[in-house]
């Protein structure tokens, strides 16, 4: 049985974007849209409003930012990079491994432990 027109109409958004999740109610709206020509160009009809609205939105909100803008998050970008190269190049740090390997019956067992670090800043 067909759901009435009020039913469909309610739905056509959500079946035009296709975000109707239960199957059921899609297939009852698509076959309703089939079979009533009213319903079908409404869903036409609004389909086109929303395109509509989805381009004039696309072209009105795909802004470039100002070149100072990108210039300025350049400038800071490369400003931030030379001050992590240069705190890195100003310190070292020293980790120290043991490695302990046992074999016993042919089978080996291998266990790696970090005994300490150290830091040492360096100087400028």
């Amino acid at each position: 049985m067909s759901i009435p027109c009020s039913k469909c109409s309610e739905s056509l958004v959500l079946f035009i974007d296709n975000e109707i999740d239960d199957s059921a109610t899609f297939n009852e709206v698509a076959f309703h849209l089939q079979d009533c020509p009213g319903c079908r160009g409404e869903m036409e009809s609004q389909r086109a409003a929303l395109n509509l609205m989805r381009s004039l939105l696309t072209r009105s909100c795909c802004e470039s930012a100002p070149s100072s803008l990108q210039e300025q998050i350049a400038l800071r970008l490369a400003q931030i990079a030379s001050q992590e190269m240069a705190a890195t190049s100003q310190s070292e740090i020293i980790t120290q491994y043991r490695r302990t390997e046992i074999t016993i019956d042919g089978q080996t067992s291998i266990e790696v432990e970090t005994s300490h670090e150290i830091r040492r800043d360096l100087p400028s």
